[in-house]
């Protein structure tokens, strides 16, 4: 009998002890770092760049709210004093290391062989411009940006090894960062794209990553849009920056034409090496006169009679409407949608011929951005959204936005969800935080000890549990919002661990002689279990895998609710552990098990909820969106709002960030005189 009970226990300390090595094993496995993984092509990576802006910018010009897309855009050679000559161009792309990009025969003999028309961008960017540096010039709501997302719809299938190009605005530049224009490229590529720029598996943080290993080869066709965006103080240090980091490689720079010229008039200042130029020329009374009046019938056409006899003449409206962006406001405030309502009296396209209430272009264009919102957001209009907002409601939300970008980004037209927390004070934040964090702690708590003890020591435990997690949260200052941080693998695991002793020790009925190894080995066979299972596996929020900005909140508000749960399980975890030790030894009743449930439960949830409101960007947002709703800076559901607003034409989505349709409306909402707007 002794001898059985011996081998018995010998038996039980030996697969302990295998159980226990081979734990530790996987456990130190853990922290090695993982296996590299064959890196792709960066070629590969380039194509998979181009599909990816292929679909983002083919579904924004599939929307034809720009007007230059239905409108004859056209343009001429740029003026000399504004581009290099055209022989020094000639000369340039001819001295080429590798040649000339394209074939010489097929360059007109002279700069005004460039003149062309809106479809013709393409064909004119690749064979008559020998460099392929080109400087697009034009007024405020010229059509530029839309002769962009033109010319990117016609390069988007690049052959293997050439060029991407991106459409890039430069209002979220500044020239003297550290790194240059090749840095904020690869910064751009990694915000606006959908694809898998970082370095690859396994790969060294200190090799550049995709995105500038793109750059760097000039697997990217940049496409900059709105050098007038940046501050004039700055522009001739962005075009000499321009000119040292992409000195004979393709590009298109975008900028009205006065601002350009001032750019070129200081003393420092010199011309885009090796690039020509054209211009955007104002449209003609008759295509402006037709789409004014396109699919009215007759007696609404009629409506445009005086403002279409003053097209192309020197009056504001004439001035105004001679622009791809004016007409489409004034068409946008003053045609209302098939299907509309008829509550009262319709706008009247007469009030843009009112020089007394609108005496200059300025004023004009000021009247049209400010019936914009209230035309889109018309309740008597169809709208087959979910959502509806009035215009008032828009009106304030969208002004909300559009100071936050003047004021914490400099004008950038990047509007990232994951930024907003600087919409609402610091404190303000934190408040709310720490409410948010109290509730649940002190809900939990006062539900137990009110079933154990009665509702008046539940009131307390209530109140102890709420002051103390909501005073925890408050101390910890969220920190910079970022949809990127480090996994928590291994945290998990151990912590997924201690809930699976926890299970184990509850069914242990008796007190082995070798009860340390016993438990030892339970705990360390919970581990290699939860090393093997990866359903709890806490991952980054990856750009890449999340196409859009509302798929990238999903995954973030996942990693913030994993957080929660696996501190809630493990305090909990850990709580019923002790208590079911002493329930062994000392025979503590259920309730004292219960109780260290609660207890364990409570501290990791006030952690986890401390964690995930200071580690992630999704609960940032939740708590910036409540501040401002309870204000009525916006609505509760803000980003489904964002989502409308895109449907809508207000907004349009660029990879994982939203911009204004038009930067003049941002400029109009933050309060600034509209500076342009293509």
């Amino acid at each position: 009998m002794v001898l059985a009970v011996r081998l018995r226990y010998v038996e039980e300390k030996s697969v302990s002890t295998v159980l226990l090595v081979v734990s530790l094993v996987t456990a130190v496995a853990g922290f090695l770092p993982p296996r590299p993984a064959a890196p792709k092509e960066l070629e590969a990576v380039a194509q998979e760049l181009a599909a990816d802006v292929r679909r983002e910018w083919g579904a924004e010009a599939a929307r034809n709210v720009v007007a230059s897309s239905v409108l004859p855009v056209a343009w001429r050679s740029a003026d000399p004093e504004l581009v290099e000559g055209w022989e020094e161009v000639v000369g340039a792309a001819r001295g080429l290391p590798e040649g000339p990009p394209g074939e010489a025969d097929t360059w007109p003999t002279d700069a005004t062989g460039l003149a062309g028309t809106y479809t013709e961008i393409g064909e004119i960017f690749t064979r008559r411009v020998p460099t392929r540096r080109l400087v697009v010039l034009g007024g405020p709501g010229s059509g530029k940006t839309a002769l962009l997302v033109r010319l990117l719809q016609e390069l988007g299938r690049p052959p293997a090894g050439g060029p991407v190009p991106v459409l890039l605005s430069l209002a979220s530049w500044d020239p003297r960062a550290p790194g240059g224009l090749r840095a904020w490229l690869a910064e751009q590529l990694r915000r606006h794209n959908n694809v898998d720029l970082r370095h690859p598996a396994g790969a060294e943080a200190r090799t550049p990553d995709r995105a500038q290993a793109l750059v760097d080869r000039g697997l990217v066709l940049p496409l900059l849009d709105g050098f007038d965006e940046i501050p004039p103080a700055l522009q001739a240090l962005a075009l000499h920056e321009i000119n040292s980091a992409w000195r004979t490689r393709p590009l298109v720079l975008t900028s009205r034409t006065d601002a350009y010229r001032a750019a070129l008039g200081g003393p420092e200042a010199r011309l885009l090496d090796g690039a020509t130029g054209i211009q955007l020329i104002p449209l003609t009374a008759g295509p402006a006169a037709s789409y004014l009046r396109q699919g009215l019938p007759p007696a609404r056409a009629a409506r445009w009679d005086a403002v279409v006899a003053r097209l192309g003449s020197q009056t504001p409206v004439g001035q105004v409407l001679a622009t791809p962006l004016g007409l489409y406001l004034a068409r946008t405030v003053y045609v209302r949608p098939p299907g509309t309502r008829e509550t009262g009296p319709v706008p009247h396209p007469d009030d843009l011929c009112d020089t007394t209430a609108l005496p200059t272009q300025e004023e004009l264009e000021r009247h049209l951005f400010r019936h914009f919102l209230t035309a889109v957001y018309d309740e008597t209009a169809p709208h087959t959204g979910p959502h509806r907002w009035s215009a008032e409601q828009a009106r304030r939300t969208c002004t909300a936005l559009a100071r936050h970008l003047e004021t914490h980004h400099g004008g950038s037209p990047d509007l990232a969800w994951w930024e907003l927390g600087p919409m609402v004070p610091a404190e303000r934040r934190e408040n709310v935080a720490a409410l948010l964090t109290g509730l649940p702690s002190g809900a939990l708590v006062g539900l137990v000890v009110t079933l154990g003890l009665g509702w008046g020591w539940g009131l307390v435990g209530l109140l102890a549990a709420f002051l103390t997690s909501g005073i925890a949260s408050a101390t910890v200052r969220p920190g910079a919002a970022a949809v990127a941080y480090p996994s928590t693998r291994f945290r998990s695991t151990l912590y997924f661990g201690l809930l699976l002793a926890l299970l184990a020790t509850l069914v242990v009925n008796e007190i082995a002689e070798g009860w340390v190894v016993q438990y030892g080995s339970l705990l360390a066979a919970a581990v290699l279990w939860s090393r093997l299972n990866g359903s709890l596996t806490l991952e980054r929020a990856d750009p890449s895998t999340a196409v859009g900005p509302r798929k990238l909140l999903v995954q973030d508000r996942r990693i913030f609710l994993q957080i929660v749960l696996l501190y809630a399980m493990a305090f909990g975890a850990w709580g019923v552990f002790v208590c079911g030790l002493k329930g062994l030894f000392w025979g503590i009743p259920p309730f004292g098990i219960a109780g260290g449930l609660a207890v364990g439960l409570t501290a990791g949830l006030a952690r986890g909820l401390t964690l995930g409101l200071r580690d992630t960007s999704w609960a940032q947002f939740a708590v910036t969106t409540v501040c401002l709703a309870v204000r009525r800076q916006a609505p509760w559901s803000l980003m489904a709002f964002l989502r409308d607003a895109h449907a809508r034409g207000v907004l349009r989505q660029v990879g994982t960030v939203y911009q204004f349709r038009h930067i003049g409306l941002q400029r109009h909402l933050a309060g600034q005189v509209p500076r342009g707007g293509a």
